[in-house]
């Protein structure tokens, strides 16, 4: 078999699993009762979070809050998914979002690492330069110096109007 045989193989099973992958999103959201709950099960599972994540997009705005809590907490912390965490979480209203970060974010700071702080700063620069602020002087005034640390990166990345390489 010659190497442009194979590669059309190849090409030809990835097209075929494309298609099969679609066929089965289709079916899963169309005659799932409660797919809210097995994407919810599915976040918390590492080996099937990213295709929650990405089903997220195919969920109505009301679903998609009621979720909420679970993406924001998986987009404190770093992960092979974080991307798609940030990119469900900013599909969001930013009003709705500017209205329910700081209450969600907050049981995430209670006892949290410099990583929280970090990867939860990062993610509000996207959304908002005073919800980055107002979390940026709460870092800084933490007791912890990791956090603080963090605090006066981003003190810093505001003052100069430069966003962090992470982000």
């Amino acid at each position: 078999m010659s190497q442009q045989s194979n590669i059309s193989n190849l090409w030809q099973k990835l097209v075929d699993s494309e298609t099969a992958y679609v066929q089965s999103r289709v079916n899963f959201l169309k005659n799932c009762s409660n797919k809210v709950s097995w994407i919810q099960a599915a976040l918390h599972n590492p080996a099937q979070r990213g295709t929650a994540l990405r089903l997220l997009n195919y969920l109505s705005l009301d679903d998609r809050q009621s979720l909420f809590q679970d993406v924001l907490e998986l987009a404190s912390v770093s992960h092979s998914d974080i991307d798609y965490c940030r990119q469900a979480i900013l599909t969001l209203p930013k009003q709705w979002l500017l209205a329910n970060i700081e209450n969600a974010a907050e049981t995430l700071l209670d006892d949290s690492s410099d990583e929280e702080y970090r990867r939860l700063l990062e993610l509000y620069l996207q959304i908002d330069l005073a919800l980055t602020q107002r979390l940026t002087i709460r870092a800084l005034q933490h007791n912890n110096p990791d956090i603080r640390e963090v605090g006066e990166d981003f003190d810093l990345y505001l003052r100069k109007g430069q966003l962090p390489l992470a982000v």
